[in-house]
């Protein structure tokens, strides 16, 4: 980059064409959004297994109380999942347990996601504030 000030017409266009890629990459999310929308949060065959699991008892005493009263039409899965259900404190304790069961497995999959994005040439984490700071 030259040391040389830049014209109006030549900052103008900066600006342009920043304000063209800033568009397109908020379409391109909004589409991404959308198309996450458009899906259901659970498969039929994921509620069925979800729903015997937690009926049986395997998932704990509370996802069967919860169960019981999706099943019920007190409530659904999706508003216990986005956090709109006022039941949603009874999927709490599974939750808890599963990110003991499989603590190990999700350190592994965030470090490997930090590397891909590393390898890339984003380092999301350099400026990320420590306790220390």
């Amino acid at each position: 980059m030259s040391d040389e000030p830049r014209s109006q017409a030549e900052i103008l266009a900066a600006i342009a064409g920043a304000r063209e890629e800033l568009d397109a990459s908020l379409a391109d999310l909004k589409a991404t959004v959308d198309q996450l929308n458009a899906r259901p949060l659970l498969t039929e065959e994921e509620k069925t297994a979800l729903e015997e699991q937690a009926e049986s008892g395997e998932l704990g005493e509370d996802m069967q109380e919860l169960v019981g009263r999706i099943k019920g039409g007190e409530d659904t899965w999706e508003r216990v999942f986005s956090g709109e259900s006022p039941h949603g404190s009874l999927l709490q304790g599974h939750l808890t347990r599963m990110f003991e069961e499989h603590k190990e497995d999700i350190a592994l999959a965030f470090e490997e996601l930090i590397e891909e994005e590393e390898a890339k040439g984003n380092f999301i984490l350099d400026e990320v504030p420590t306790s220390d700071s």
